[in-house]
């Protein structure tokens, strides 16, 4: 028995060593089959998003296009992007979760404060909200789900929609190709 444990120290041991040295050692830049970007040839941009979708707490679905943002009120975001103020402008998150059975208005209280929202955007990249700090009726600053920026529609990078916190400094919490808006209930 005392052997066995003995071999498998050594192996793990060996095996730490080899992928601490192989984290230590840069890949290849010329292994077949795989395209290195350069300075002449960029990485390529994150493809939009085929869909995005809102799940509720009950786990109701809405599907969000443009005719479905259509009859919904329209606000505007004021954001700080590469040092540059710019204006969003798309419906408020508050409205589009009231569709999927969300908590909002007068239902954000006790247990309901203590829902959150994890946003995904097209690149995988993630980010957490409260339910309550996204709610017109608790905070005056402004939580979109844009469609346009500066008065235009949002670039191919950003687009479909994007996330905007009005009055936010720096887009840290801005998921731009927004694939999907879930809330999720502590226990």
């Amino acid at each position: 028995m005392r052997l066995v444990l003995v071999l498998a120290a050594l192996v793990l041991t060996a095996g730490v060593a080899s992928a601490q040295n192989t984290a230590a050692t840069p890949p290849p830049m010329n292994m077949p089959g795989m395209s290195m970007p350069t300075a002449s040839t960029p990485a390529a941009a994150p493809s939009p998003p085929k869909q995005t979708v809102i799940v509720g707490p009950t786990g109701k679905t809405l599907l969000i296009t443009p005719q479905a943002l259509a009859d919904l009120g329209r606000a505007e975001a004021t954001m700080i992007n590469h040092g540059a103020s710019h204006t969003y402008e798309g419906v408020r998150l508050t409205e589009l979760l009231r569709l999927v059975d969300a908590p909002t208005g007068a239902r954000i209280h006790a247990d309901a404060d203590r829902d959150y929202l994890v946003v995904t955007g097209g690149d995988g990249f993630r980010a957490v909200f409260s339910l309550a700090e996204t709610d017109s009726s608790v905070q005056h600053r402004a939580v979109i789900l844009a469609d346009h920026m500066d008065g235009a529609p949002l670039i191919p990078h950003d687009a479909p929609f994007r996330i905007v916190v009005d009055g936010d400094q720096k887009p840290a919490r801005s998921v731009y190709a927004v694939s999907r808006i879930e809330v999720r209930v502590l226990p």
